[in-house]
């Protein structure tokens, strides 16, 4: 389901706050996020669910640095469901499939947790991984061009 509304709607829903851009944070997010992927991919033989997580929050961690570029932050309610719907209201219709699998991502990973019988497949792990790494290359790239200070031109 890709979710189209804008920052002012989110805002209106009190479901994101303004917040001070933070390069640092900002930055800090981004390379925890490839950390997060490398560290899915050395699972991914081991542990698929943990790959898969891995590779899930390698997603929730570039959103939310998107978020803060912007200018904005998740509210109390509902975290990652806003940053899915937040990261949906910058990358538009382009990018329909991606978000979607995004949000199934998030779905999945609260299954994990609240029933922990749900399996992982090893092809759920990989397609996760992929998705991940396209989500977040596509949202360092925004970045980047947003702000393009020297600090955001690291080695992956």
């Amino acid at each position: 389901m890709i979710y189209k509304e804008s920052k002012e709607k989110l805002l209106k829903e009190n479901l994101i706050k303004r917040c001070p851009i933070d390069h640092r944070g900002i930055l800090n997010l981004v390379k925890r996020a490839y950390i997060d992927i490398k560290t899915a991919k050395r699972n991914l033989d081991e542990d698929e669910e943990c790959a898969f997580n891995y590779a899930y929050n390698a997603m929730l961690r570039s959103g939310l640095a998107l978020m803060f570029s912007e200018g904005f932050r998740p509210d109390i309610k509902d975290k990652h469901l806003t940053v899915v719907r937040f990261v949906g209201s910058i990358l538009g219709d382009e990018f329909k499939k991606l978000i979607n699998d995004y949000d199934f991502m998030r779905k999945k990973r609260n299954r994990f947790i609240y029933e922990p019988d749900i399996p992982c497949s090893i092809k759920e792990a990989k397609d996760a991984l992929k998705t991940a790494e396209e989500f977040v290359d596509k949202i360092y790239k925004l970045i980047r061009e947003k702000l393009p200070q020297k600090e955001f031109n690291f080695r992956k």
